[in-house]
């Protein structure tokens, strides 16, 4: 089966985990297509997954239930590893833009996939800053905030 490919950012990942405004569309997309994101991705969810628990917003049941399923996902999704060609786009769009430096390693990322490999992506994410800067980046981009 050869399906499309997406690069999905933490805020768009996250939706599936979370109950979210988009959390269907985000689900939907994901069944449809080869995921392909950042390795800083873990990372960023078990930080949300952590100010929730300490919000209390999740107990910790739920949390140790959500980092797990993010564990199991792992093997499912393409990651991009954070080499020096990932750290000097970011720092290149970090100069350019007013997208935060995390927001700046994920476009980074896949704008390296996408010029590397020649495959189109379609960039997906709920954050409205990054949907703006990769819209005009020749990245096709899925807004699902």
């Amino acid at each position: 089966m050869n399906l499309p490919w997406i690069y999905i950012d933490t805020s768009a990942y996250l939706k599936i985990f979370l109950k979210e405004k988009s959390s269907n569309k985000v689900r939907k997309l994901v069944k449809k297509n080869r995921l392909f994101a950042s390795a800083i991705l873990t990372s960023e969810c078990f930080s949300a997954f952590s100010k929730r628990r300490q919000g209390k917003e999740i107990d910790d049941k739920t949390f140790d239930r959500l980092v797990n399923r993010v564990k199991k996902d792992l093997p499912y999704i393409e990651i991009v590893r954070l080499t020096d060609d990932v750290l000097r786009r970011t720092e290149e769009i970090l100069l350019h833009s007013d997208v935060q430096t995390l927001d700046a390693v994920h476009i980074a990322s896949a704008l390296l996939f996408q010029e590397s490999t020649g495959i189109a992506l379609t960039f997906v994410t709920s954050d409205k800053r990054q949907a703006e800067f990769t819209n005009g980046k020749r990245l096709k981009t899925d807004f699902v905030g």
